[in-house]
């Protein structure tokens, strides 16, 4: 019965043009590779994880002056894990101050804005303070 069940399925699937046997093909592969990468990424997640939290661990200091903190993945198929912590109290400096004990290579967007990588950890690090808040707003994103 299953042998008669895939010789109709053969049968149908010799109908088709050649172009749309191409195109089912494409669809197929592209499937396959999205799924792969979708798993790697999650598979990866908790490396990411804890090589942020090692980072927020440093601003563990003014971590009295923490006023919100989300952790949220972004990215093609959630490969960029993000921390974004939110201090009210703290000066740009002093948190750029904190995270520099590493090798960050920093660059100065605006008076308001930093933007800071670590090439050993490959890790990228916003820092912005807020006009209207005065709160200083730290982003850390891994990307895979």
């Amino acid at each position: 019965m299953e042998l008669l069940a895939l010789k109709k399925i053969f049968y149908y699937f010799n109908m088709l043009s050649i172009s749309l046997k191409i195109i089912l093909g494409f669809v197929l592969i592209c499937m396959i590779i999205i799924s792969l990468m979708t798993i790697a990424a999650i598979i990866n997640r908790p490396k990411q994880i804890q090589q942020l939290k090692v980072y927020e661990q440093k601003l563990i200091s003014i971590s009295t002056h923490k006023v919100s903190e989300e952790h949220y993945a972004t990215g093609r198929n959630w490969q960029i894990y993000v921390f974004k912590d939110i201090y009210e109290g703290v000066t740009l400096e002093s948190v750029k101050n904190i995270l520099s004990e590493e090798k960050i290579n920093w660059r100065e967007v605006n008076k308001s804005h930093l933007i800071g990588y670590d090439l050993d950890d490959k890790i990228e690090i916003e820092i912005i303070r807020d006009i209207k808040t005065k709160a200083i707003i730290v982003k850390l994103e891994k990307d895979r």
